[in-house]
C-alpha cells in the first residue's frame, strides 16, 4: 500500500492511502494547535484496534455477543533498559464462557500491529 503525505497549514499532515485521508497535527508545545492526533497517537492506537478486531473476530466465529466487550492498552510502562512495554486488557463481557478466555488471548495475539512490530522490520529513507 502507498501512502503520500503532504503538509497543511501550521503543523498538520496529511496522508492519504485508497480512499481514506488521515490528519495529524502536533501538540500547541510543538507548534500545533492540537486539533488531531500526534503522528505516534497513531501508532499507538492501531496496536489496540487491531487487537479489537481480533478479539471481535474471534466472538463472532462463536456466536459470543461483543457487548460490553472493551479492550484497553496501556504504553506508559518502560522496563528496566528503557523498553517500552505495551499491555491490552479485555474487560470480557458479561456471560462470556470461561472456557474460551485463553483462546480469546491467543486470538489477540495474532494482531498483524503486533506481528509486524516483534518482527522489527527495516526501514529506508531516501531523497528523490
Amino acid at each position: 500500500m502507498e501512502i503520500s503525505v503532504s503538509m497543511l497549514d501550521g503543523q498538520k499532515l496529511s496522508a492519504k492511502f485508497g480512499e481514506h485521508e488521515v490528519i495529524s497535527d502536533q501538540s500547541i508545545n510543538a507548534g500545533g494547535d492540537a486539533e488531531h492526533p500526534e503522528p505516534f497517537d497513531y501508532f499507538l492506537v492501531s496496536m489496540v484496534l487491531c487487537a479489537g478486531f481480533y478479539a471481535r473476530k474471534f466472538c463472532q466465529q462463536r456466536e459470543i455477543s461483543t457487548e460490553g466487550m472493551t479492550l484497553t492498552q496501556n504504553n506508559e510502562n518502560v522496563d528496566e533498559n528503557g523498553k517500552k512495554l505495551f499491555s491490552i486488557e479485555i474487560g470480557l463481557p458479561e456471560g462470556f464462557p470461561a472456557k474460551y478466555k485463553k483462546a480469546l488471548i491467543a486470538a489477540v495475539n495474532t494482531c498483524t500491529v503486533k506481528k509486524v512490530i516483534q518482527a522489527v522490520p527495516e526501514f529506508s529513507v531516501e531523497v528523490k
